[in-house]
């Protein structure tokens, strides 16, 4: 005699595993969102570690054009913002002649003015040029500074003073 089950084969899921294989996704998505919220932060941070190179490398163009200037005409403290003396030709169509330590004076006029108006954030954006005369020739370390998330970032370069031509 065969025995009957009451028992019935099973068909499909059942609740519980439709339940865990839901919790299952949920936290691997999870974990994908917060993968894509540290990507774009790491990016916005690439993004401005790269525009203060460019600020940086700016700079560097100034002092090395400005060729009678010294790396001290260009030191500066946290909160010197320059002199406008127009002595860049750029955008005007007559520049005022200037002697090298005005030129020095203008380049950082305005290019802390293109540091507040460039792609870095407008509030805790600042720069400074340390010169060690310590070392012959001196050396100028420039470092230019930019909030981001509540934290001061900071980027920096050292370039040395040339030797007069003919040393």
């Amino acid at each position: 005699m065969k025995m009957m089950s009451n028992f019935k084969k099973q068909a499909g899921f059942n609740l519980i595993e439709v339940l865990l294989a839901f919790l299952i996704l949920s936290v691997g998505l999870l974990g994908v969102a917060g993968l894509q919220t540290t990507a774009v932060k790491a990016s916005h941070t690439a993004m401005l570690k790269t525009v203060a190179i460019s600020k940086i490398q700016d700079m560097v163009g100034r002092i090395r054009a400005n060729t009678s200037a010294t790396l001290v005409d260009y030191e500066l403290g946290l909160s010197g913002p320059g002199v406008d003396y127009n002595c860049d030709d750029r955008g005007t169509p007559v520049a005022t002649e200037c002697s090298p330590a005005d030129l020095a004076e203008n380049d950082i006029f305005v290019w802390k003015k293109s540091l507040i108006n460039g792609a870095l954030p407008a509030n805790g954006t600042d720069a400074e040029i340390i010169v060690d005369q310590t070392i012959d020739p001196p050396v100028a370390t420039i470092i230019v500074y930019w909030e981001e998330r509540g934290e001061t970032m900071s980027y920096s370069t050292m370039i040395q003073e040339l030797p007069p031509l003919g040393q």
